[in-house]
């Protein structure tokens, strides 16, 4: 109920500020139509806006839409066929002659010169306050800022909804406590954010950061249903007695699912890493292990931007399936219980709950698809590294990374470092191929996915073990490389060991390398 609307009330905010630099600095060139009184109040208008959307206090703060998605189009935006107008001089002046309906927002602020028309086919957080859309006009696609509300004619202090009609909710599968909707906008009002026909660019903004929140949302889930397993197998018995943590079959597969939480979660937070660089400048990361003297971090800010460019549709389609897939099997874990929609004590147990709504991400801001075409249009960029992302950056970052290694971590790692880098050269010559057509571009879009996944992930983990010396953090690196980093035919065999020594790792990774089962009169107790 709440990730859906903070997520886009984090992207709005985000372009809100965004404008108001541009506005401030000059760098947005303001319509030849905008008087200088309608720029100062369009500037106030945009300054409450984020005031009340970075708010903390509830009786004052705002939570934010975001409306694209139409029935011709899906998330391809080239379909929109919302459109709008600016209104002429004549019809504002009327306005402020008070000649038709008052045209101030809830907060008394004026709703904007643009009126909007058209139909959204699926709108979430309905509910919220204010909301960004896209809008043909005559300069093309253009994104516009939107209140939700506005003072109603009556005189009473009532509001009413902004030109916006709820034609039906959506009955989805999961989310459902978020309301969804198709909304019909008869002559909605909002203001042009930033310069009119750039309304993707100005919307990507937000992408990049709801890309972000999607993927942050379902590890979430995926954490919450690996500690309902790692609960449940601490007290569930088999064959009379004998209880689940005792069973290496069954601690062995629910360790291979936390290596792979574990991965998603590391990607995860690099990319948020990355992104708080972007923001705020390297320095940000001074005061962490991955400081100035990491290579984790590229020093370079060119090559940070780069890689959150790159990484970002990365992160959302691979960790959002992933995620589905865990939950998937959390349920399995807990047998029948599992698939049962378990409501008592809050839902402690409910993960059916919790794989029902964690489904929606792997399709909300970009399907893998779209994420695999974002990633062909990163590749094909000539403006991005000068078309050279992989080769002169990608590649050049995970190398560093694996090479910054201490003497002692390089010899413990030495192995998976091989591996790692034997899989970086599969990438670079699936690159260098698909680069010359761009129909196999294409149609290797998800293979790009999967490899840079992998690659990344193997990276921070590598790295993570390294920094804290974390035995557990260790192990899960080492099985990681070997189970998703490792090419059908690499020169390298991982060293064998005994099975009783693979249950026991198996038991650190997924129970923690503290826990021991209990004695025989304890289970009694239990």
């Amino acid at each position: 109920m709440t990730g859906c609307p903070m997520t886009m009330t984090d992207g709005a905010a985000t372009l809100v500020a965004k404008s108001l630099r541009e506005m401030e600095e000059g760098g947005q060139s303001a319509p030849a139509e905008e008087s200088e009184e309608e720029r100062r109040v369009k500037r106030d208008v945009f300054m409450e806006a984020y005031r009340r959307l970075t708010s903390d206090r509830p009786s004052e703060s705002w939570t934010s839409g975001q409306w694209m998605t139409e029935r011709s189009g899906g998330s391809d935006v080239r379909g929109t066929e919302t459109v709008a107008r600016r209104l002429t001089g004549e019809e504002l002046q009327a306005e402020k002659q008070g000649r038709g309906r008052p045209q101030l927002d809830a907060s008394g602020r004026p709703l904007g010169p643009w009126r909007i028309d058209g139909f959204k086919w699926f709108s979430s957080a309905t509910d919220s306050d204010m909301t960004m859309l896209l809008a043909q006009t005559g300069k093309g696609l253009s994104a516009f800022m939107v209140p939700m509300r506005r003072q109603s004619s009556t005189g009473r202090g009532e509001t009413e909804l902004n030109g916006i009609r709820i034609q039906r909710l959506k009955n989805k599968m999961g989310t459902k406590a978020v309301p969804t909707a198709e909304l019909e906008l008869v002559g909605s009002r909002g203001w042009l954010v930033g310069e009119e026909g750039k309304g993707v660019k100005q919307i990507s903004v937000i992408l990049n950061i709801t890309r972000l929140h999607t993927a942050m949302g379902s590890i979430s889930y995926w954490s919450r249903g690996l500690a309902v397993c790692r609960a449940y197998s601490k007290i569930r018995r088999i064959r009379g007695s004998t209880l689940l943590t005792d069973n290496s079959q069954h601690v062995a597969w629910m360790a291979g699912e936390t290596v792979k939480y574990w991965a998603c979660t590391q990607l995860t937070f690099f990319g948020a890493a990355l992104m708080g660089c972007v923001e705020q400048g390297r320095q940000v990361m001074n005061v962490t292990p991955a400081g100035a003297s990491s290579g984790l971090i590229p020093q370079d800010p060119s090559h940070i931007a780069d890689l959150l460019r790159l990484l970002t549709p990365v992160i959302k389609a691979q960790v959002s399936m992933a995620a589905v897939s865990g939950l998937r099997s959390c349920m399995e874990c807990l047998g029948g219980v599992g698939y049962c929609e378990n409501h008592e004590d809050g839902g402690i147990l409910n993960i059916a709950k919790l794989f029902r709504d964690s489904v929606v991400n792997t399709i909300w801001e970009g399907t893998g698809s779209v994420m695999a075409d974002d990633v062909g249009r990163v590749l094909r960029d000539k403006r991005i590294a000068g078309g050279r992302i992989i080769e002169d950056v990608f590649a050049r970052w995970v190398r560093t990374c694996l090479s910054a290694q201490d003497s002692g971590d390089r010899e413990a790692f030495k192995l998976e470092t091989l591996v790692v880098d034997e899989r970086l050269e599969v990438l670079l010559g699936l690159v260098a191929a698909v680069k010359k057509d761009p129909g196999e571009l294409e149609y290797r879009g998800r293979d790009l996915l999967e490899h840079l996944e992998v690659l990344t992930s193997a990276v921070v983990l590598l790295w993570d073990a390294q920094t804290d010396k974390d035995e557990v953090a260790g192990h899960i690196a080492t099985q990681y490389v070997w189970s998703r980093v490792v090419v059908a035919q690499s020169c390298y065999a991982r060293p064998s060991s005994d099975w009783k020594t693979s249950a026991a790792i198996d038991r650190m990774i997924f129970l923690g390398s503290g826990y021991s089962s209990p004695s025989k009169s304890a289970r009694e107790k239990l």
